[in-house]
């Protein structure tokens, strides 16, 4: 009796391919799909409650410079706000065509999978019932029994031959299956790049109230990093000057896990558990714009205003920072040097007064 083959060697790669489809979920796709259309509402939801909530100042109740400055920025920010919320809404309709295409991915991979297994199985049966036979003649041969001829193919020639047909509907099925994970891979690549990508003309294009653009001289507006000027009063704004006019590259949790490493290689005793304190301590004083500046408070009036991310002030900064960390609106830079006043001034996290205050049950508090 001949025995009964297996699966071919190129049978394993069949399996390891459709495997990395088995977790696939396209359901929690569409659920992430969901919370940006919900987004959307809201982001849409708030421009609309601004844009009511200063209606009545208008109609000539309120007048002058400093009212059209005021309606000017909040038809900005309407703008800005119509902008994001095309962007949300597009990034939903796309994880929804991304999820229904992956669910028919996993459906195409899991078919052509047990149609290849199929296959195999039924060739292999198909093989060995004709073996068999022919060995019986082969045997009837050995025999020396009258009349008997050998077969053609012989026993040997039909497993051969099966081995061949077997191995390329395996390699058949594997490069189908390879071709549609290459489509897949494409299609999250291109909606993830969409999901990461910036809104231009964003709310992260809206300047703070009362700020002036970089490009202003330094006759008492904003100056540049190197513009004219005497030695490092940049016009009221400290030794820095003003922002520069673009944004960085990356994101809020980018910048805040490159400082955090960079602490911990200078002995700062920060790890990954402190992300969401550093990002809330981001968000209450900067809003995550590593260009805000501060021209209004107590600070400001003293011509040295709060500056990046964590709205330190030039002399803070620069007591803090760690070397070749010098840009104080350079993202990373910054978190360098408010953690570490931080650390200097209060202890650690538990001490900010922020924080502390909002673990209280409190608001936050500046620091």
């Amino acid at each position: 009796m001949v025995a009964a083959p297996g699966m071919p060697p190129e049978w394993n790669d069949v399996v390891a391919r459709a495997q990395q489809v088995e977790k696939l979920n396209p359901a929690g796709i569409q659920a992430v799909a969901d919370q940006f259309t919900q987004a959307s509402k809201d982001s849409a939801d708030h421009s609309v409650a601004l844009r009511n909530a200063t209606a009545a100042l208008g109609g000539g109740t309120w007048t002058g410079p400093a009212a059209d400055a005021f309606f000017a920025y909040v038809k900005q920010i309407g703008d800005a706000g119509r902008k994001v919320n095309d962007h949300l809404d597009e990034v939903a309709r796309e994880l929804s065509n991304l999820q229904t295409s992956l669910a028919d991915v996993k459906g195409r991979i899991d078919t052509i999978r047990q149609q290849a297994q199929t296959d195999i199985e039924k060739a292999n049966s198909d093989a060995v019932t004709n073996a068999n036979a022919a060995e019986a003649m082969e045997r009837e041969v050995r025999e020396g029994k009258p009349g008997a001829t050998m077969p053609s193919p012989t026993s040997a020639e039909i497993m051969a031959a099966n081995a061949r047909k077997t191995s390329g509907i395996a390699a058949g099925a594997r490069d189908q299956i390879q071709g549609l994970l290459g489509n897949a891979n494409e299609q999250i690549n291109r909606v993830m790049g969409l999901v990461r990508k910036e809104v231009q003309g964003g709310y992260a294009s809206v300047p703070p109230l009362g700020g002036k653009p970089k490009t202003m001289k330094s006759t008492g507006g904003l100056r540049s990093g190197s513009g004219g000027g005497s030695g490092g009063g940049g016009g009221g704004l400290g030794p820095s000057g003003g922002p520069p006019s673009s944004q960085p590259p990356g994101n809020v949790r980018q910048w805040i896990e490159e400082a955090i490493r960079i602490l911990q290689a200078a002995g700062v005793p920060v790890t990954e558990a402190d992300i969401d304190k550093i990002w809330t301590i981001i968000e209450k004083e900067s809003g995550g714009n590593p260009n805000a500046i501060n021209l209004w408070d107590s600070n400001a009036a003293k011509g040295h205003p709060s500056k990046g991310l964590m709205q330190c002030i030039d002399s803070t900064f620069n007591a803090h920072k760690l070397p070749g960390h010098d840009d104080i609106y350079n993202p990373v830079d910054n978190i360098i040097a408010g953690v570490r006043y931080t650390f200097s001034r209060y202890g650690g996290f538990d001490g900010h007064p922020g924080l502390k205050a909002m673990a209280a049950g409190g608001g936050y508090q500046g620091y």
